[in-house]
């Protein structure tokens, strides 16, 4: 893992308890042991980072997305600005 993937975390973990199944339990405790994990927390608590960080991801490819989808328009007050001037030079003319 390089420095800019670890994430500090400060302050003391919050508890949470959930109701698993017996299949649930079984695949978190393989996981735990497969994955070399300490805890079956650890392995949630990687989970839930894992899911994180692909959520942050798609929402920065959405970002790009609606960036690259082209140019937006003038602002509303710049469209509105650009009819005034151009009122004042007909009432001119």
């Amino acid at each position: 893992m390089t420095k800019s993937n670890i994430r500090l975390f400060w302050g003391m973990a919050n508890t949470v308890n959930i109701s698993l199944s017996e299949e649930q339990k079984g695949w978190l405790n393989a996981r735990r042991e497969a994955g070399g994990f300490a805890s079956t927390s650890d392995v949630v608590r990687d989970l839930i980072r894992s899911r994180q960080e692909l959520e942050e991801e798609q929402l920065r490819d959405r970002f790009q997305q609606l960036e690259g989808e082209g140019e937006a328009g003038p602002e509303p007050i710049e469209a509105v600005l650009k009819i005034v001037k151009r009122v004042k030079k007909e009432r001119r003319a």
